[in-house]
């Protein structure tokens, strides 16, 4: 039998009961067939931009729901533009032969106007949409990476019979990779997307997901901490937990088992630049050494050459419209991660772009905001670099504390944490400013910002 092929998100709708919740958003909601008919009508005003390229530029989350699946069934190469890009935008543009730029808001179309009147000399796919998402890089600006359906899909649940059990609740944006996964695994499953508005507080959204009965919701480890010091946040009856994008260690791993000890967690590892490479789902951080063999099973390879983790993933980005990889001979990509192998089991310790250099030694802001969050008294840790004239630079942090840290007076929290932390760090490792804050501040993609201090 002929496998179907999808290559426009529109015959995912057409293939789900037309009366299933689609979008649920916090005052309406929209069934499959709603979007459906919605991404008819924008193609049928649109039909004269077929196989043209677009930019999309959306207010909110609930505009590019709603319409993305028509914007696809039209446009040959749709760039999802983050709100967060800043710079000048014209140069991005060019490099992804942008020909409109579509504003969307307030749940409509606000405008689709020409950004060149230059005929680009590019092939045109009319049967075929690619993705150019953005990465989430912190310095200069962001590499362009290009995806077709079928990989972005590659590894999602298809099951539309079982899909109407499952509820998702939405943490990204949808013009980020990780966001684009979970609205695309909702929409190849028949499955109920739960979409928050982009000003929520974290408490509020935790009562929005519980009111919504959200059963599914992938985010980062920041957000999961933050969830989790939310008193109200066990009232979510979730059946899955996915964590990705940043390193998950056990003590968030460990936390959420207790707090959800029926729940499926998973953490995956995820790029823009290489797609999903694989997903852990025992409980433990790190992932099983096996997963480097050849014969692993996966749908990614892996090696580790110089304390780098390198990935060769099937489901991986076509090409680069911007920027470049650096990938070696046998098709592997340099991930940046540093990991470290021990005892069956491969262990990751940070960027390698976001070491802190102490006096000649390399230190990982990750593992210090780890060995930090093992105390009772830590609720969130961000670990930065702060200047000095003889080391170069010392290690400083900035700490949530939970309610029984809340209790202690900064010298007495600094004293306990700097003891706490002689057990488990290098002596250049042990922070030596502690500052405590209420909140730690994270960006459109959910994670720590770890550039400013």
């Amino acid at each position: 039998m002929k496998k179907e092929t999808h290559n426009k998100i529109i015959s995912y709708l057409h293939d789900v009961p037309r009366e299933r919740v689609f979008l649920n958003l916090e005052s309406s909601f929209y069934t499959f067939g709603n979007v459906f008919d919605l991404s008819q009508e924008f193609k049928s005003k649109h039909h004269e931009l077929e196989g043209k390229n677009c930019t999309v530029i959306s207010d909110d989350k609930e505009s590019l729901a709603l319409f993305l699946p028509g914007i696809d069934s039209v446009f040959s190469n749709v760039f999802l533009q983050p709100n967060d890009i800043g710079g000048d935008e014209t140069e991005l543009y060019q490099a992804a032969r942008i020909d409109y730029i579509v504003r969307l808001g307030n749940h409509t179309v606000i405008s689709v106007e020409r950004f060149t009147e230059v005929q680009n000399v590019i092939e045109r796919r009319k049967n075929e949409t690619s993705y150019i998402l953005s990465t989430s890089g912190t310095t200069g600006q962001p590499k362009l990476a290009s995806y077709n359906l079928d990989s972005l899909t590659a590894t999602a649940q298809k099951n539309i019979a079982r899909g109407s059990e499952f509820i998702w609740g939405l943490s990204y944006d949808i013009n980020r990779f990780a966001g684009l996964q979970v609205y695309l695994q909702a929409i190849v499953a028949g499955s109920e997307l739960v979409i928050p508005s982009s000003t929520q507080r974290i408490d509020s959204l935790v009562t929005l997901f519980a009111n919504k009965n959200v059963n599914c919701l992938s985010a980062t480890p920041s957000f999961w901490r933050k969830v989790l010091m939310v008193p109200s946040h066990k009232l979510m009856p979730l059946k899955r937990i996915t964590l990705g994008g940043e390193i998950s260690n056990q003590n968030i791993l460990t936390a959420l088992s207790n707090s959800y000890p029926n729940t499926n967690i998973i953490h995956i590892y995820a790029s823009t630049e290489a797609g999903v490479g694989f997903a852990v789902r025992d409980k433990k951080e790190g992932f099983p050494s096996d997963f480097l063999e050849p014969e692993s099973g996966l749908v990614s390879q892996l090696k580790v050459e110089s304390g780098l983790l390198w990935i060769k993933s099937r489901h991986g980005c076509t090409h680069f419209v911007r920027g470049a990889l650096d990938v070696d001979a046998d098709g592997f990509i340099n991930t940046g991660d540093l990991v470290e192998v021990k005892d069956k089991r491969v262990y990751f310790l940070g960027r390698a772009s976001g070491s802190i250099n102490v006096g000649g030694n390399k230190v990982m802001p990750e593992k210090i905001e780890s060995a930090l969050e093992e105390s009772p008294l830590v609720a969130m840790a961000r670990v930065f670099a702060k200047k000095n004239p003889v080391l170069g630079a010392l290690v400083a942090t900035d700490i949530v504390p939970t309610d029984i840290g809340a209790t202690y007076t900064n010298k007495e929290l600094k004293a306990v944490l700097i003891e706490h932390c002689r057990k488990r760090l290098e002596a250049f490792e042990i922070p030596v400013m502690f500052r405590q804050i209420d909140s730690i501040e994270t960006n459109a993609t959910g994670k720590k910002v770890r550039n400013k201090k």
